[in-house]
C-alpha cells in the first residue's frame, strides 16, 4: 500500500498533538524505524518534542494526553557523557622540533565546560598546540574509518576537513571541532562512503598562515591518522603550497590522492540535485529555473552552486562580501548581469529580507536565530537550503522554531553531503589507483535524500533538521565498524609507540595502524598513489 493509502488522524490538544499511524503503512513504518528504531515499533509509540505518534492505537488517547504533560524526552543529540573509568583526561603524545605538542584529550573533563554539550559521543580530540607561534588545532574524530591493506591488515583513518575561520577563543574552535566531526559523520551515511568523520579547526594569527599550517602538518603527519581537504578559510593552493611539503599523506586530493575530485565540485552538484527537490516540492512544483534564490556567500561552492542555477535561468539574488570575488563573477556573467538575472546587494546583511522563493546560505553559521527568522518571513522565503554548516545557533530547539513559523529548512548535512564523498574518491584513488563508485552516483543519492526528508517532514510534521538528525546519529552508530573502545585501543597503541623513544617501534606502529601503511611499508598498493609521496 502506499503512503496515501491511510489518512492519519490528528488531535491538537493543549499540550501537543497526537499522531496515529498504521502499521500496514510502509511509509509509516519506514518512518518509524529509521527515525526511531525498531524498540519504537516494538512499544507501539514514541514521542518527539509536542509530538506523540501511535501505531494501530497501542494506546488511548487519554493514556496519550498523561504523556504529553510530562516532560519531553531529550534532544537525540543530547547524549549523555561517556563514562570510560578514565583517570587521565589529557595525555601528552609529542612535542615536535619547533616546539609544537600534541595532546590527546581523553574524556570530555579535558575541555572546557561550556564545550562539553558538543563532544556527542566523540571518539577522538587531539590538541596541537605551538606555544611559539600563538596557535592550536583541534582535530576531533567523532568516527575513524577501517580499510584492510595488501597485507589484511586493517588500517584506521579519520578524513575530513580543515578549516581556519575567526574564533573569538580556543573554546569556540573546539565546539566547532566537535560540532563538524559530527557532521562529516552524518553527511558520509547520507552519500553511503566509509564510515568516519573527522574535522580539524585552527586557531591562531592568520598573518601567519605559512608557519602555522606547516607546523601543524607536520605534527598531525607524525601521527599518520588524519587526511583532509581545505575547508573554510583555506585553499587548495595553501594546502600544497604549504602543508604538502611536510605532510605528504595529510592532504587531499594532493599528494598520494593525485587523481581524486575536489570535494567543492561534487558539494555544490550535490546542492544543485537537492534546490531542484526543493523547487518542486514548492506550491505549483515549479522547476528550478521558474524561481528566485538569494544566496549568501560566493565561495568555492557558492561560485560553482550559482554557475549551475544560472544555466537553467535561476533568478539570483546575492549577497558577497569580496569584491575580488564580485568582480569576477561579473566578469564570467556579463549577460545575466546586464539581464538582471543576478542582483548583488549592496549591503550584505540584507540577504535576509530578500524576496526569495528560497534562501541559500552558503556562508556563514549560526544565522538562522529568532531575528532572522522574522526578517526571512516578512521577505516571503517558503524554504532554507543550501551547503553552511551548521545554520542554528541552537541546534535543539532553532529547528522547531522556524518549523511553527512555516519556513522549511532542508538540512545541512543532507544537501551540503558531497564533499564527503569528494575526500573518499580522492582516498579511494589514491589507495587502489581507482575509486570503486561514480561521483554521479553520490550526486543522485544526495538528491534522493533530500526529497525523502522533504516528504517525511511535511508527512509527519517535524522540522526537517530534528528528522535527519536522528535518522541520521542512528545511521551512524549502527554502521560504525570502529567503536569508542577499538579506536582508544588504536591510540593507546600509537602513543604507546611514541613514549618509546625508539623511531623505529614508533614508524613501524604508524605504519601497521595507520593510513600510512597504505603508503610505505607491506601496505602499500603499487598500482596505487604510494609513488607519488616521492
Amino acid at each position: 500500500m502506499t503512503e496515501d493509502s491511510f489518512a492519519r488522524k490528528t488531535i491538537n490538544t493543549e499540550f501537543g498533538k497526537i499522531i496515529f499511524l498504521n502499521r500496514n503503512n510502509t511509509l509509516d513504518i519506514e518512518f518509524t524505524r529509521e527515525a526511531f528504531g525498531s524498540e519504537a515499533e516494538d512499544e507501539g509509540w514514541f514521542r518527539v518534542n509536542d509530538r506523540i505518534y501511535i501505531l494501530d492505537q497501542t494506546i488511548d488517547q487519554a493514556v496519550a494526553m498523561k504523556e504529553l504533560q510530562k516532560r519531553p524526552p531529550a534532544s537525540i543529540l543530547d547524549e549523555d557523557l561517556p563514562d570510560l573509568g578514565i583517570e587521565e583526561p589529557i595525555r601528552e603524545l609529542y612535542q615536535m622540533e619547533d616546539g609544537t605538542i600534541a595532546r590527546w584529550i581523553r574524556h570530555p573533563s579535558g575541555i572546557p565546560e561550556r564545550c562539553r554539550k558538543h563532544w556527542r559521543d566523540h571518539q577522538i580530540l587531539i590538541e596541537f598546540e605551538n606555544p611559539e607561534l600563538g596557535c592550536t588545532a583541534y582535530h576531533s574524530i567523532h568516527r575513524m574509518a577501517m580499510l584492510e591493506g595488501a597485507d589484511s591488515k586493517p588500517r584506521y583513518f579519520a578524513p575530513g576537513g580543515l578549516r581556519w575561520i575567526n574564533y573569538p577563543d580556543k573554546g569556540a574552535a573546539i565546539s566547532d571541532a566537535l560540532d563538524m566531526s559530527l557532521a562529516v559523520a552524518m553527511k558520509i551515511q547520507v552519500t553511503g562512503t566509509p564510515c568516519a568523520g573527522s574535522k580539524v579547526s585552527i586557531f591562531g594569527d592568520y598573518n601567519r598562515k605559512p608557519e602555522i599550517l606547516r607546523s601543524i602538518g607536520a605534527a598531525m603527519e607524525r601521527l599518520g591518522i588524519n587526511i583532509s581537504a581545505a575547508d573554510l578559510g583555506l585553499s587548495v593552493v595553501d594546502m600544497e603550497k604549504y602543508i604538502l611539503p611536510v605532510a605528504p599523506t595529510f592532504t587531499v586530493p594532493l599528494g598520494v590522492y593525485q587523481g581524486g575530485t575536489g570535494a567543492a565540485l561534487i558539494t555544490y552538484h550535490g546542492v544543485f540535485e537537492g534546490l531542484k527537490g526543493m523547487s518542486e516540492s514548492l506550491p505549483g512544483s515549479p522547476s528550478i529555473g521558474d524561481i528566485t534564490v538569494s544566496m549568501q556567500g560566493l565561495g568555492e561552492v557558492g561560485f560553482g552552486l550559482a554557475r549551475l542555477m544560472l544555466s537553467e535561468g535561476t533568478r539570483l539574488k546575492i549577497s558577497e562580501v569580496n569584491h575580488s570575488t564580485i568582480k569576477q563573477f561579473v566578469t564570467e556573467f556579463p549577460e545575466a548581469i546586464a539581464s538582471q538575472q543576478v542582483e548583488f546587494l549592496t549591503d550584505p546583511d540584507s540577504i535576509y529580507d530578500c524576496s526569495a522563493d528560497i534562501f541559500c546560505p552558503c556562508a556563514l553559521r549560526d544565522i538562522l536565530d529568532e531575528n532572522n527568522l522574522e526578517r526571512l518571513l516578512k521577505a516571503g522565503i517558503k524554504m532554507v537550503g543550501g551547503p553552511a554548516n551548521n545554520v542554528f545557533p541552537d541546534q535543539v530547539s532553532g529547528p522547531w522554531a522556524y518549523h511553527e513559523a512555516g519556513i522549511f529548512v532542508v538540512p545541512y548535512e543532507g544537501i551540503g553531503a558531497g564533499g564527503t564523498a569528494g575526500v573518499a574518491h580522492s582516498i579511494m584513488t589514491g589507495i587502489y589507483g581507482e575509486c570503486p563508485f561514480s561521483t554521479e552516483e553520490k550526486v543522485e543519492r544526495i538528491g534522493n535524500y533530500v526529497k525523502k526528508i522533504i516528504q517525511l517532514a511535511r508527512t509527519y510534521d517535524l522540522p526537517p533538521q530534528v528528522l535527519s538528525d536522528r535518522i541520521l546519529f542512528r545511521r551512524v552508530k549502527r554502521h560504525t565498524t570502529v567503536t569508542r573502545e577499538s579506536a582508544y585501543e588504536v591510540m593507546e597503541k600509537l602513543a604507546a609507540a611514541i613514549a618509546s623513544g625508539d623511531n623505529k617501534r614508533e614508524k613501524k606502529v604508524i605504519e601497521e595502524c595507520t593510513k600510512v601503511g597504505f603508503f610505505s611499508g607491506d601496505g602499500r598498493f603499487s598500482n596505487g598513489g604510494w609513488n607519488n609521496v616521492d
